[in-house]
């Protein structure tokens, strides 16, 4: 018969001690194939007998694990709490086993897997996963006390929120996955069995195949809700993933990748930082370019974690390969594992050479804000060191063609406050320049400003942006509730 995986096993499971770890691993198992008899509509004293065997492994865990937290916790709350916390799920899955009576059977073991998904996902990842860290600390000589408050630290910084998006994901895919091969049993039985019309065919392929694109858009909607809460953290970029996959997908599509590489770079894009959810806030909430160098070691490493985190999920797998080596350089001096050139992965050049380009603009990658052709110089400088030259151009390219291009050939007009100030440009050199609209949202100080309206009336003309004169701008659409039209310059030379 064939096996499904409602419940895929991923380390991140692993609690660190082991005989708790198997015997989660065979807790797993064992609904898995509870969850393949279901969906293949085995008989139901097959399903009993899985269903017990499941239930009495649960005891016999709950004991065993019982056994090793008393050692460590005797008559703390820690204790109480977990022990009756198995003593509910004893007591749900019995009450959810005897609503057959009532309901069918299809219903109550559904009813009854996605409640152990859930359950027992939290449980690991939560609950016994703490105490483990604690009992871990304590066998390292910590007090209980500290050991408990070392794990509520690693615990710490948004994790809660990921873990509820995991949880979430299983839950939805446990269920989608039995539905669909479910449908996917009905069919073949009926085409083993009736000759059906090409029609009533037709009308089945096209059910599975709505099925299937509805399935894989909850799984894109999980992984851009992943991407919307690392964005959360401090010192994270709101709206940075979207920039980086819109310009990633469009190298990707210049460079003529197939639709599965493409397909990675889109995840990878969005779960970039993934890794980062395992920071603490005060080294997120620097710059780059200010981290010490003590820290700045493990700061780099959570693109591994990242990959670690996604290894297990069979659809993130070769994203997670590509978040992997976002720090790799061409001539093989990145990390984490110095690849240089064609061995690093295609995905991760392009991605590399986007995510670069948004430091250089905000200045986390130098310490100081860039102006557009700045960024681009800093590219065009390090294509053979840091960047693949051919995804350098490609970019570029994009760059220059995914913008309004007008040039302006008038002499400069210079207004205001701004007319005097060392931040004006006088030289003719603007006439060099390709002028592009941007949103008022994208102005950044050093910006080189052809000009700046509102209501079609020029408010400054022919200068360096700087802070002083964003906090004007942004203060001027409040007050008259316009979005400013925001042009600016940048060298064709």
């Amino acid at each position: 018969m064939k096996s499904i995986n409602v419940f895929p096993w991923n380390e991140h499971f692993n609690t660190g001690i082991a005989t708790i770890d198997e015997q989660h691993q065979k807790l797993v198992q064992l609904l898995n194939r509870l969850a393949s008899h279901m969906a293949f509509h085995s008989d139901i004293q097959t399903l009993d007998t899985i269903f017990q065997e499941l239930a009495d492994y649960a005891v016999y865990h709950f004991q065993s694990e019982e056994a090793i937290w008393h050692e460590y916790f005797q008559e703390s709350t820690l204790e109480t709490k977990h022990k009756e916390e198995h003593d509910n799920f004893i007591s749900t899955v019995l009450t959810l086993k005897a609503g057959e009576d009532i309901h069918s059977v299809d219903s109550t073991v559904s009813e009854i897997l996605a409640f152990l998904v859930h359950w027992l996902a939290a449980h690991m990842l939560e609950k016994d996963k703490y105490l483990a860290l604690v009992v871990l600390a304590m066998q390292s000589g910590l007090s209980q006390e500290q050991a408990k408050k070392q794990a509520d630290d690693q615990l710490r910084g948004g994790i809660g929120l990921l873990i509820n998006m995991v949880l979430s994901t299983y839950s939805s895919l446990a269920a989608n996955s039995i539905q669909l091969m479910k449908e996917a049993e009905k069919r073949e039985q009926t085409e083993q069995q009736l000759r059906i019309s090409a029609e009533q065919l037709k009308r089945t392929v096209r059910s599975l195949d709505m099925a299937n694109k509805d399935l894989k858009k909850q799984y894109i909607d999980s992984i851009k809700t992943f991407a919307h809460i690392i964005e959360m953290r401090p010192g994270v970029k709101s709206g940075q993933s979207k920039y980086i996959i819109e310009k990633a997908t469009l190298v990707a599509r210049e460079m003529n990748l197939n639709a599965e590489e493409k397909k990675n770079i889109l995840y990878a894009g969005l779960l970039m930082q993934i890794g980062k959810m395992s920071l603490p806030d005060t080294l997120l909430a620097k710059s780059f370019y200010s981290i010490p160098l003590a820290d700045k070691q493990r700061y780099l490493n959570h693109a591994v974690e990242g990959e670690a985190l996604l290894n297990g999920l069979i659809q993130l797998k070769g994203a997670s390969i590509l978040i992997r080596h976002q720090y790799e350089r061409y001539d093989g001096s990145g990390l984490p594992d110095g690849l240089t050139k064609k061995s690093i992965p295609m995905g991760s050049r392009i991605l590399t050479v986007v995510a670069d380009y948004i430091g250089y603009l905000e200045g986390s990658m130098t310490g100081e804000v860039m102006s557009i052709s700045a960024a681009i110089s800093q590219l065009m400088d390090r294509k053979e060191s840091y960047y693949d030259p051919a995804i350098v151009d490609a970019f570029i390219k994009i760059l220059k063609e995914d913008i309004t291009v007008e040039i302006k050939e008038e002499l400069p007009v210079i207004k205001k406050s701004w007319k005097n100030s060392r931040l004006a440009i006088t030289s003719q050199n603007t006439l060099d320049c390709l002028v592009f609209e941007i949103s008022w949202t994208q102005l950044k100080p050093g910006m080189e400003i052809e000009g700046i309206y509102f209501d079609n009336k020029p408010y400054v003309r022919n200068c360096i942006a700087d802070q002083k004169l964003i906090d004007i701008i942004v203060a001027l659409r409040e007050n008259t509730g316009n979005n400013p039209v925001v042009k600016i310059r940048m060298s064709t030379k």
